[in-house]
């Protein structure tokens, strides 16, 4: 008979991408270049900043740490057409509150399931030193590229 106990544990047996995806952790990733702004950032500030670094997203710090993520979906829903708020908005109206954070000890494939759960293309992770990164599907999918499956 089959032992039940770690039935919901995902596992792969054997070897490539089922089997990597399931073990190696975010630390093996590329990283978006990082983005921090605060919450009184005015929003087109850090949409400016976001351009020039060519990232899709910004960490929005408070005091306490991590407060929100402003992404390249406010931006196209919230500032721009009918519905577009002024220039000098601060990106704290503008931004996801308390995002979904993952630690860069969590698989790849945690970051493939939050993601399409979630519907996310960017996901914020904390690192061991205390520090976040963030995380796009972009870098996943490089990192599903890179590898000899």
């Amino acid at each position: 008979m089959t032992p039940l106990a770690k039935l919901d544990l995902p596992y792969s047996e054997g070897t490539g991408l089922e089997c990597s995806v399931m073990e190696d952790n975010l630390r093996e990733l590329e990283y978006e270049p990082l983005l921090l702004a605060g919450l009184d950032t005015p929003a087109l500030e850090v949409v400016n900043k976001m351009r020039s670094l060519r990232t899709g997203c910004a960490l929005v710090i408070d005091g306490n740490g991590l407060a929100g993520i402003f992404t390249e979906h406010d931006v196209l829903t919230k500032m721009t057409g009918a519905a577009a708020v002024p220039e000098h908005t601060p990106v704290k109206n503008l931004m996801s509150h308390k995002p979904e954070v993952l630690n860069e000890a969590d698989s790849v494939a945690a970051a493939l399931n939050k993601m399409s759960i979630g519907r996310y293309r960017h996901i914020p992770v904390a690192k061991s030193d205390g520090s976040y990164g963030v995380i796009s599907i972009k870098n996943v999918l490089k990192y599903i590229a890179r590898e000899n499956w």
